[in-house]
């Protein structure tokens, strides 16, 4: 499995995919070209694609937009500065799991790999109380 964070500063990141990776069992790869997020959804599409702020060809919510064409099968997250209210209603009907700080940290990446967790795991097992 393979999680890609689509950033022009990865260096800023790295604490936040350490713990994604740590915690989802995932590779996870830093792009900061969108034209290769895109092509590889198309031909080996990542679990997971962290959108964040500042790349050249547009924000997270135009990119989660973009990206659901290639794949809609393909899980976003974005990095934001909005409110949970504002995000929301930016981000309603573009399937994003959910919203990351600007600045994040090593507990947000936990949390973002529990929310994947939670929206992959097999029902069954949830229920039944396992991991």
């Amino acid at each position: 499995m393979v999680i890609v964070i689509a950033t022009i500063r990865p260096a800023r990141l790295v604490s936040f995919a350490q713990a994604l990776a740590r915690e989802t069992g995932a590779a996870v790869r830093f792009e900061d070209r969108w034209s290769r997020v895109l092509a590889s959804a198309k031909v080996e599409p990542p679990a997971l694609v962290v959108l964040d702020e500042g790349l050249v060809e547009g924000g997270p919510m135009e990119l989660a937009r973009q990206l659901a064409h290639v794949n809609a099968a393909v899980h976003t997250a974005a990095v934001t500065p909005l409110s949970p209210a504002a995000f929301h209603v930016e981000s309603e009907g573009l399937g994003i799991l959910a919203p990351v700080p600007v600045e994040p940290s090593a507990r947000d990446g936990a949390e973002l790999a529990q929310s994947y967790r939670r929206l992959v795991q097999p029902q069954h097992l949830v229920s039944q109380g396992k991991p």
